[in-house]
């Protein structure tokens, strides 16, 4: 319920799905947005969203720099039984900088956790503050 998942191969991915994401990050788009659909060929049982191989593939092959977006956590495909805050954590650990979720409280009281708790590093949460604030100096966002 409310989940999808592609069987295609990496070479049908490349030749079809890809194209857009190679084509953005060539025009230099300084955000992606990683959706929910599971990719079988990268990763068989996580959601792209929550899936560090498909971060991997998106940071090394495609070589995407920018702000990864995830898709919103509240969303039926990640969110059905799912901790908010545990998926929000999944989320910055898979790969993603910016995270869309309707339940910011129990985001941020779950990062802050994981952080003293040593599951995430103040490292890793500094790299996507400083991709944010790139991305928000590129736009003018910044005083």
């Amino acid at each position: 319920a409310g989940t999808a998942t592609s069987t295609k191969t990496w070479e049908e991915m490349k030749a079809v799905e890809l194209l857009p994401f190679e084509a953005g990050i060539e025009a230099g788009a300084g955000a992606v947005m990683v959706s929910h659909n599971t990719m079988c060929c990268v990763d068989e049982t996580l959601p792209a969203s929550l899936s560090p191989a498909v971060h991997a593939l998106l940071r090394g092959e495609l070589g995407f720099d920018g702000v990864v977006v995830s898709d919103d956590l509240d969303m039926a495909a990640v969110a059905q039984g799912a901790d908010q805050g545990e998926l929000a954590v999944a989320a910055l650990l898979a790969g993603n900088d910016l995270l869309c979720t309707g339940s910011p409280l129990e985001a941020s009281q779950a990062l802050l956790q994981a952080l003293d708790e040593g599951r995430l590093s103040p490292e890793r949460l500094d790299q996507s503050v400083f991709r944010i604030l790139l991305w928000k100096a590129s736009l003018g966002l910044l005083p």
